[in-house]
């Protein structure tokens, strides 16, 4: 009986394993896909362009709020800051413990698109501005959010198991 239990705690362990790191694999895809996203992709509108600089915040927000363009240009603009950094904020807490509290997992967030805006300016693709940090910032909590409503329903059913 002993054994048994013994066996099944190590098989347990190794699925954790084997479960984290395919969610570190699945972070660094994404990463890749944030990098292309934000530096190469000519789709999203990179690719050279004049160095500019927006450090008014909600500027940029309200000019495409009050435009009258196309409404698609402002779903993928303004959406799509907040949509892309999701994941950063639902993957940060999962992958690290020390970034499982809010504060931490939103503040690397936004670091983490404070460094992208400075690249995108340093090499002359996209704009820097600090909208997109808000709105990335955004993003990253709607994530945190998500990581936790997804870990409090793994506790529920963890612990109805356990019960049965």
């Amino acid at each position: 009986m002993r054994r048994d239990k013994t066996e099944s705690a190590a098989g347990a362990s190794r699925l954790a394993k084997a479960v984290k790191i395919c969610w570190i694999i699945l972070f660094i895809l994404y990463l890749l896909l944030l990098l292309f996203l934000t530096m190469y992709s000519r789709h999203y509108g990179r690719g050279y362009v004049r160095r500019s600089m927006n450090l008014v915040p909600l500027r940029t927000i309200l000019q495409y709020l009050n435009a009258k363009i196309n409404r698609n240009i402002i779903v993928t603009n303004l959406l799509g800051n907040i949509v892309a950094f999701m994941p950063m904020g639902f993957l940060l807490p999962l992958l690290s413990k020390k970034l499982s509290g809010f504060f931490r997992s939103v503040l690397a967030t936004a670091g983490a698109s404070l460094l992208i805006e400075a690249a995108q300016y340093i090499a002359g693709v996209g704009a820097a501005d600090i909208d997109d940090i808000i709105l990335n910032t955004l993003g990253g909590v709607l994530g945190f959010l998500v990581f936790l409503v997804c870990r409090s329903l793994y506790d529920r059913v963890a612990a109805a198991r356990q019960k049965h």
